[in-house]
């Protein structure tokens, strides 16, 4: 079964919060139970490439993101995580990844002011990479608040696509921190198509990355440091969401179970 991560951090190469570490294990153990895994992360400045040994995949070089009326290029480079056999695909671009900095400047701690082209390039490019590699998702875990528009890209901007028919997507909330909020001129970089409902994105004027993923998700999973936070959003969302925690062990345990359940959901 074939299962692609995407998310904005990943231990030791980018890390915010706890999921890193989560992360840093669970797709990990997941390979060695026999499912094929995808990991995608931003090449952010912060990753040097001699200490962590990237390399560049030549073959998916040149792979082009429309962000707005801009079309970027990127390149893509893979790492090993340290004493693990799972590699880690970086989307490498200068425009909005070489900085020294994640989603905020280290000079001032102040949010990058264009977070919201740099993630509508992130998530746009996960699903580019994708179809480069020409691999075909089972299914595409989405883990907290930056990769949040993936799913409604899959049912928008990529639902004809058949690299992606019949994937599910899960969307993956492990802690209770959003920074993903904007305003609403990140639909123009998104290029929607006309079939798309840009009131699914929208919410009191903004577009939040959480409740579009939310919204747009096939699957909603709720993990260890979610306690009874967005009880409420789930509520009025008519979410119900799945609760696999535990230890690292436990969660792997339980995410190989779900995905062969989802599996057998698609046949």
């Amino acid at each position: 079964m074939k299962v692609l991560y995407a998310a904005a951090e990943i231990s030791p190469f980018a890390r915010m919060t706890n999921t890193a570490d989560l992360l840093r294990f669970l797709p990990a153990s997941l390979q060695d139970k026999g499912f094929e895994i995808r990991i995608l992360l931003p090449k952010y400045g912060t990753i040097n490439d001699r200490r962590n040994r990237l390399h560049e995949v030549i073959r998916l070089s040149g792979i082009e993101v429309e962000v707005g009326e801009n079309v970027e290029t990127m390149k893509i480079k893979v790492a090993s995580i340290p004493n693990a056999k799972l590699q880690v695909y970086f989307l490498d671009n200068d425009t909005y990844f070489k900085r020294k900095g994640l989603f905020k400047d280290p000079k001032n701690e102040k949010y990058f002011p264009d977070n919201d082209q740099r993630l509508v390039f992130y998530n746009k490019g996960v699903l580019e990479t994708v179809r480069k590699l020409g691999w075909k998702p089972d299914i595409i875990h989405c883990h907290d608040w930056a990769p949040g528009i993936i799913p409604a890209l899959l049912k928008s901007v990529y639902k004809d696509d058949p690299n992606f028919e019949g994937t599910k997507v899960v969307y993956n909330i492990h802690s209770p921190v959003n920074e993903g909020v904007f305003d609403p001129s990140i639909l123009d970089y998104l290029k929607l198509n006309d079939e798309a409902d840009k009131e699914l994105f929208l919410h009191e004027g903004k577009v939040d990355f959480r409740r579009t993923g939310l919204r747009h998700a096939d699957h909603v999973v709720t993990g260890n440091e979610l306690i009874d936070e967005l009880d409420g959003l789930f509520e009025e969302l008519n979410i119900t969401p799945d609760k696999i925690q535990g230890s690292p062990q436990d969660v792997s345990a339980k995410f190989a179970d779900y995905y062969r359940e989802l599996k057998g959901e698609q046949e």
